[in-house]
């Protein structure tokens, strides 16, 4: 047993290199080269189509993928913007302009003339402004 032991030492390394030798072939023989396609502009033309197509499609799915996510579209958001800065016109008028929020309510009450029923009517509604 000694003796084989000392010859399977012996020829080792022509083992490994025969061993990696057969892996080589082995790995090479089944590589295939995939076959180079030819294609006529045309063809080619229509294919670019094809893929850009699926591009915009994909862009447009995403976006509206993002806007079901996000619960608002861009219309919405624009509505909230436009809101806000009517409350915050509003606010400015009733801090720091109080004669002109009172004729802007009137005018929102479509009411053309200025009347002193008016006036009354614009106190009332008002009045936490005029105890300010």
């Amino acid at each position: 047993m000694d003796k084989f032991i000392h010859n399977f030492f012996r020829y080792l390394p022509l083992i490994l290199f025969f061993s990696l030798l057969l892996l080589a072939v082995g790995f090479s023989v089944n590589h295939e080269d995939k076959p180079v396609v030819a294609m006529s502009r045309e063809n080619y033309a229509i294919k670019q189509r094809m893929i850009d197509s699926l591009i915009v499609a994909n862009d447009s799915l995403q976006t509206e993928i993002f806007m079901l996510e996000d619960g608002f579209d861009s219309n919405e958001h624009r509505y909230e913007d436009i809101i806000f800065e009517y409350e915050l016109g509003m606010s400015y008028l009733k801090d720091y302009h109080p004669k002109a929020y009172k004729d802007f309510h009137r005018i929102i009450g479509m009411r053309e003339r200025f009347t002193a029923e008016l006036e009354r009517e614009n106190s009332k509604r008002l009045q936490p402004q005029n105890n300010l």
